[in-house]
């Protein structure tokens, strides 16, 4: 079955599924008018990704804005490359600079992107050319097709209502309250919150964490919209340090508050109860009264007669039976 045609007729999603259930080998190339994609498959799963509108490694730019590597450090390893001494990211990683899997964590986030802008396109052409694949000069990974499709779909669909409640990107997330196994475990808190909970200084912006965190955008995103949501951070302008000191000595100042009301409301319901109450323990030695005192000494009275008109039992030699 030749697979070619227009994604008004058949759109990317469908194209993908195909490809996974009759688990093919090849490589299928997505066109419009601004850019064409090429995506490797082999037993229908992504192997590797390529763009003709990357002029040089995508990944580069998530490790300087990541801030795992600086711009002189960057300059050398790609003046290395040119020189024909061995790929940009060997001379990081030998000289210590990165490690193998920031790469691989960054391969995944730039093909999951531009899977997502994929996914959504209206207009173009594909065609997909069943051949033996060489990823040599693609961004290599390994990708299970059918959740590739999945989790796109999943955050198409949840971006609309996470969108609206994002900050902006340059403003700087702070913690107001401490991250507990109880609190994690309150607010249904998964790996990737705590992650960004653990990146969160009170320096870096909302871009700065995201990038630093080596997560999927929107799933960063969608992290720090509920940890703002869970009361557990907030999020300010960058350098206001005095607003963020308020607001932090103003939740502790509130939490101190509680605590005082509620040992306050104790003492005072136990003051009214020994008002109101007038426990006997306080009035000095028990007081039955005379009603009560009469009838204890017409009892014990009755029991002493009784006990004086008793006869000893009889100690016959048989039972009732004659034995």
């Amino acid at each position: 079955m030749a697979l070619i045609g227009t994604l008004k007729g058949f759109g990317v999603t469908d194209i993908f599924q195909l490809i996974s259930q009759q688990i093919k080998t090849g490589l299928l190339i997505l066109s419009t008018s601004k850019e064409t994609i090429t995506v490797a498959f082999s037993d229908g799963i992504i192997q590797g990704i390529s763009s003709d509108k990357w002029e040089f490694d995508p990944r580069t730019e998530i490790l300087l804005k990541g801030n795992f590597v600086n711009e002189k450090e960057l300059k050398a390893s790609i003046e290395n490359q040119k020189k024909g001494q061995g790929n940009w990211y060997d001379y990081l990683i030998s000289r210590g600079k990165i490690k193998e899997n920031i790469l691989d964590k960054a391969s995944i986030i730039i093909f999951r992107n531009t899977m997502l802008d994929v996914f959504q396109w209206e207009e173009g052409n594909y065609r997909f050319e069943d051949s033996d694949i060489n990823t040599e000069n693609m961004l290599a990974c390994n990708l299970p097709t059918e959740g590739v499709v999945l989790d796109t779909l999943r955050i198409i669909d949840e971006y609309p209502i996470i969108k609206p409640k994002t900050p902006p990107s340059d403003y700087c997330p702070v913690a107001i309250m401490p991250l507990t196994q109880e609190s994690a475990s309150r607010h249904d808190l998964n790996s990737i919150d705590v992650v960004i909970y653990n990146l969160i200084d009170g320096e870096k912006t909302v871009n700065d964490v995201i990038y630093q965190s080596l997560e999927l955008p929107f799933d960063a995103l969608s992290s720090i919209v509920k940890l703002i949501e869970s009361g557990i951070i907030e999020v300010f302008p960058k350098g206001s340090v005095e607003i963020r000191d308020k607001t932090i000595a103003r939740e502790e100042t509130f939490r101190k508050i509680k605590v005082t009301a509620v040992y306050i409301s104790l003492l005072i319901c136990i003051i009214l109860l020994i008002i109101i109450g007038k426990p006997r323990i306080l009035e000095g030695p028990l007081d039955i009264g005379p009603v009560v005192s009469s009838h204890i000494n017409e009892q014990k009275s009755i029991s002493d007669r009784i006990a004086k008109q008793v006869r000893a039992p009889s100690k016959p030699d048989k039972d009732n039976y004659g034995r």
